[in-house]
């Protein structure tokens, strides 16, 4: 192989006719390599290893951690990887057309990450879905005006793994590691990758289509993991208030993420002591969960229609 310019990471459970829709989105280029690893899945592979035969870029391993989940297999994956560039990639989800032509001119830049605008489908109606439209509007609202604020936004809005590339130095110069839970692994390490990346540019183009319609994590109902959820988000907003300036984590809008963690609890149904026990653990962690800007009517009228919109999504697919 000649010098390997992109490793694109994808961790995979039991979805293997999605996994191989997903393969056969990526260009084959010796230059490139993907790196698929097993989290044990408990479906048949068999029809899988025969049709990897096919896709001579692909390296297949199993996740041997000893840990489940995606943030695991994520971490065996980039021990693995060689590329100068990483592209994070869920099973079921895939590549738009023409990504090679869409990612090439950036693959020689001095960038330390590159935002590209998602758009998603709904597998079940075929329709487009929501979960795409708030971090196209990040990176879009960043490359029409690339102001501090909308950089910002989009730095720390943008949380996960897909949609972006980011140069392999930034995450291994930096000891970055998925969280090995079995939600919100994505969230630290794109933070921090976010944080240590000190040259970005948002494209204007569309690599990454997100799927919605089976009973993913995104839709799960678990108390469990909505407490993992919430001990992530004060991680971050811990991480984030010790490391950006003042004005930065203003722009960062983390306050705004912790009220919407608040709101969830009558949403789900949790109760009111689900409720207390989150500000107490706010409140133990030096939290605030007001956001000033939300006090713009424009502004919440656009959030709330989005996170609606996000909600109905996940409500229809449970």
């Amino acid at each position: 192989m000649k010098d390997c310019q992109l490793s694109i990471i994808v961790p995979h459970y039991n979805t293997p006719e999605s996994l191989l829709t997903l393969l056969k989105s990526i260009p084959v280029r010796d230059d490139f390599e993907v790196i698929v690893v097993d989290d044990n899945s408990t479906v048949p592979l068999e029809e899988l290893q025969k049709e990897l035969a096919d896709f001579p870029m692909v390296h297949f391993f199993v996740n041997d951690s000893g840990t489940k989940g995606a943030g695991a297999s994520r971490n065996v994956a980039l021990k693995h990887a060689v590329g100068k560039w990483i592209l994070f990639a869920d099973a079921d989800d895939y590549f738009t057309e023409n990504l090679y032509d869409k990612i090439h001119s950036y693959l020689d830049s001095d960038y330390d990450m590159v935002y590209f605008p998602p758009t998603s489908r709904d597998i079940v109606t075929g329709n487009v879905s929501s979960r795409h439209v708030m971090y196209m509007e990040l990176v879009d609202n960043y490359r029409e005006n690339p102001t501090l604020k909308k950089l910002t936004e989009m730095k720390y809005g943008f949380c996960t793994p897909w949609s972006k590339l980011i140069r392999r130095q930034v995450i291994e110069g930096n000891n970055i590691t998925f969280d090995e839970i079995m939600v919100s692994n994505d969230i630290m390490c794109m933070t921090k990758c976010a944080f240590y990346s000190q040259k970005v540019a948002a494209s204007e183009q569309t690599i990454y289509c997100v799927t919605r319609g089976g009973k993913t994590l995104t839709s799960h109902k678990d108390e469990k993991r909505f407490d993992t959820r919430i001990q992530v988000l004060v991680n971050r907003y811990v991480f984030l208030r010790e490391n950006l300036s003042k004005k930065e984590f203003r722009y960062a809008h983390i306050d705004r993420l912790a009220l919407g963690k608040l709101v969830d609890v009558f949403i789900e149904h949790w109760g009111m002591k689900k409720f207390f026990e989150i500000l107490k653990l706010y409140h133990n962690n030096k939290v605030k969960y007001f956001d000033v800007g939300l006090l713009n009517p424009v502004t919440l009228f656009h959030k709330a229609k989005i996170e609606l919109s996000w909600w109905m999504d996940i409500k229809k697919h449970r």
